[in-house]
């Protein structure tokens, strides 16, 4: 992995969770990847470059760096609002996610899978070691 996969946009996952690993594959299948680059949290240059990110924050909620220049970092749910908004199948749909109601789906979505995230890394213990 080179450090061009270090420029931003930067979604950082947990390459050593399988549910990660399958939202990472999903996104690779709708090419996300070609808008937004994607590296391990476990990966330290990831905190050389950036070192206003925490680490143990990283493993605990998504993180998307935006800019390096004058870094935005959006976490949890605003991971996802931007990621939807990437999808040229969704932009149409743009007016129904900033709605009130969008919001609170998308914040049930990304607590409800975090909560999911969470329980499976607590009942593998080589993973609870790990975290």
């Amino acid at each position: 992995m080179d450090d061009k996969n270090l420029n931003t946009p930067l979604l950082l996952f947990d390459h050593e969770c399988t549910l990660c690993v399958r939202f990472k594959d999903s996104l690779d299948r709708i090419n996300i990847n070609e808008k937004v680059n994607m590296i391990s949290l476990h990966d330290d240059r990831v905190y050389e470059r950036y070192p206003f990110l925490d680490k143990k924050q990283c493993k605990e909620t998504i993180h998307l760096v935006l800019d390096e220049k004058g870094p935005e970092v959006l976490v949890g749910e605003k991971v996802v609002e931007y990621l939807i908004s990437l999808n040229p199948k969704i932009q149409k749909f743009t007016w129904l996610i900033e709605s009130k109601m969008g919001q609170k789906a998308i914040s049930f979505f990304y607590h409800a899978v975090n909560n999911y995230r969470e329980s499976l890394l607590n009942r593998c213990t080589g993973c609870r070691n790990k975290h």
